[in-house]
């Protein structure tokens, strides 16, 4: 059922507003009885004792109520893909585009990934825990908005890699050799990146590699620009798809980094 979660969610909200107003007039009634013990009016003492013990055992009724409403295996359904479905549905009528695409889930530049066994999701670097599907579109929708790119620091890490790269393609190339580099494989530099353990999902690769392309006049430090040029390698196992907030999919396989030659021979032999 497409708003199973959603259902549970109401009917839980129902059972618990029940049980916030007994314990609210419970704790109403004991206020009273503390200001008239405190004026000495004590000779009411047990009678409004005995009507608080009942109000605490409706109350009592009222939260095995809220425990027996819990029908609803997050886990189970984090896996068997009824919440992810829940959540599209939703965000199509709030007007926000994740794709899902084996398995993972992106708000573009946004990504999640379903925590079955902590019932959670995370979203970005952080562990949401709300995992009503309107609430996390809305919070999809600001993180959209606050994500920020230094498309400068971005490149330079990529070049870094690139640098070390470049030279087993073609022996000799130095950083500072005017011209157009050689391409490497975005597979093989993602290894590098990941090599000394650094935490970057295949995921947020992607995702900067479709930033970084939406900024082409962007150059390193030492004036290198870079090109992102296709292959049909990029139809197989080399591929790195990304989509964007239309849901369009961007495929990428390969970088080159050029040099003019008015700026190369300056740079040293950078590696």
């Amino acid at each position: 059922m497409a708003d199973f979660f959603e259902g549970q969610i109401q009917a839980l909200e129902q059972k618990l507003g029940t049980a916030e107003k007994g314990a609210v007039a419970a704790a109403g009634r004991l206020r009273g009885l503390r200001r008239r013990v405190s004026d000495g009016d004590i000779g009411q003492v047990a009678t409004v004792l005995d009507q608080i013990d009942g109000q605490i055992e409706q109350l009592g009724e009222a939260v095995q109520a809220v425990r027996s409403a819990l029908g609803y295996d997050v886990a189970a359904a984090l896996t068997d893909g009824s919440w992810v479905a829940e959540l599209l549905a939703e965000a199509r009528a709030q007007e926000l585009v994740i794709t899902e695409r084996d398995g993972r889930l992106t708000a573009f530049p946004v990504l999640l990934r379903l925590l079955p066994q902590q019932a959670a999701v995370r979203v970005g670097s952080r562990i949401e825990r709300r995992l009503r599907p309107a609430v996390l579109v809305r919070e999809l929708r600001k993180r959209q908005a606050s994500a920020g790119f230094n498309a400068a620091r971005t490149l330079e890490r990529l070049f870094g890699a690139y640098a070390h790269a470049a030279r087993h393609v073609v022996p000799g190339w130095r950083a500072n050799t005017p011209g157009d580099g050689p391409v490497v494989t975005l597979n093989e530099l993602y290894e590098l990146l990941t090599l000394g353990g650094a935490d970057i999902s295949r995921e947020a690769f992607a995702v900067d590699l479709l930033l970084i392309d939406r900024a082409p006049d962007q150059r390193t430090r030492l004036g290198h620009r870079f090109t992102l040029p296709a292959s049909t390698g990029s139809k197989g196992a080399n591929r790195i798809g990304v989509y964007d907030e239309q849901g369009v999919e961007h495929v990428y396989f390969g970088i080159r980094f050029s040099l003019d030659a008015t700026q190369g021979g300056g740079g040293g032999n950078r590696a």
